[in-house]
């Protein structure tokens, strides 16, 4: 071997090992979010004492618990809590990130709980310009369900999002983030009025670095009476049309950003995505006034859900075909009609 090749081979060691020695070096901090979730948070808390990775901070953000859950935060050492007024998972994340002292944060949902070596598989895997991780999220008491359902893309999750309205990508939980791109997210994102702060993270990531994910379960997802995911479970006319909301904004605050770092994108108005499309679509029908939803026609509403339905991937054929015949029915029925159909999909409010 020549010298030079010798001084390379050796220039790239060091550099590896430094590499690895300031990811071992990584502070992550763990934000949990928790409203009304007394009788989980505890096991949440816990799953973070617990990680194997050494460099891990706990932060817990309280939004106007009335169910005792304050009492059994307050039993933990260790960890850094915060009690405040009932504001909605945007806000309390928003809270807990200025608190965070980490390089990366992971904000849980209090009802999910973390595997003990999910930290230190994210500092293995967590590179320089990553804004967002994505990893699968465990479905409790399924031994062989997962988040997202889908493949997780290796690249083009920008352009996915322009072309789909979403990427794939698993709920809150199983989610790592740079801390920088949280608080300037959550101080210029628009609309951050309650819950679905994943969405609205999620999809805004790509235009604030790179999205990279470990394709492994890191996480176990909790499916409970009183959750909120839209992953599973028959869903109220609330549900639905607050989904479809936080939707739309995730979109357009993405848009928005996307727009400031000079892509030529069109004015978009319409929620994208055959889901959510179809949501709203249910919810208008169903009388949802609780958010002021896009102003967009039934019509409208359904032929884009149609199409999406038709041409999006990651949807299971039975699936497209059962929604592709309601909105072609939605398409030519009165409400009426349309509300008694709409009525086998969801339960009442």
């Amino acid at each position: 071997m020549s010298e030079a090749t010798e001084n390379k081979a050796k220039s790239q060691v060091t550099s590896k090992a430094t590499s690895e020695s300031k990811r071992s070096g990584m502070l992550i901090t763990v934000v949990i979010t928790n409203c009304n979730y007394g009788r989980f948070v505890g096991t949440a808390i816990e799953s973070v004492l617990g990680q194997t990775y050494p460099n891990v901070e706990c932060v817990v953000v309280d939004d106007g618990s009335t169910d005792g859950s304050r009492e059994v935060i307050a039993r933990y050492q260790g960890i850094t809590a915060l009690f405040k007024a009932n504001g909605g998972q945007a806000q309390a994340l928003k809270a807990g990130a200025q608190l965070a002292r980490g390089e990366v944060i992971i904000s849980l949902d209090a009802d999910d709980y973390l595997l003990p070596q999910a930290c230190a598989r994210i500092a293995e895997h967590w590179e320089a310009g990553v804004s967002c991780l994505n990893y699968r999220l465990a479905v409790e008491g399924q031994s062989f369900a997962s988040w997202p359902t889908e493949k997780f893309l290796d690249s083009g999750h920008a352009e996915f999002l322009l072309k789909h309205g979403y990427y794939p990508s698993p709920p809150m939980s199983g989610n790592a983030f740079d801390t920088n791109y949280v608080r300037q997210f959550l101080a210029r994102g628009r609309h951050l009025d309650g819950d679905g702060v994943d969405a609205y993270l999620l999809y805004s990531a790509p235009f604030f670095g790179r999205v990279a994910h470990i394709d492994e379960p890191l996480a176990f997802y909790r499916m409970h009476g009183a959750n909120l995911s839209m992953t599973s479970g028959r869903k109220t006319v609330r549900n639905l049309g607050d989904h479809a909301y936080y939707q739309y904004w995730a979109q357009q605050n993405a848009y928005a950003f996307a727009r400031e770092q000079g892509r030529k994108i069109p004015a978009r108005t319409l929620l994208k995505g055959a889901y959510p499309a179809m949501w709203m679509l249910i919810a208008k029908d169903g009388g949802y006034t609780r958010r002021k939803l896009p102003e967009q026609g039934t019509m409208e509403t359904a032929w884009v859900a149609l199409q999406a339905f038709l041409i999006q991937p990651g949807i299971p054929f039975a699936s497209r075909i059962k929604n592709a015949a309601f909105l072609l029915a939605v398409l030519v029925m009165p409400k009426t009609l349309r509300l008694a159909l709409a009525n086998r999909l969801v339960s009442k409010q």
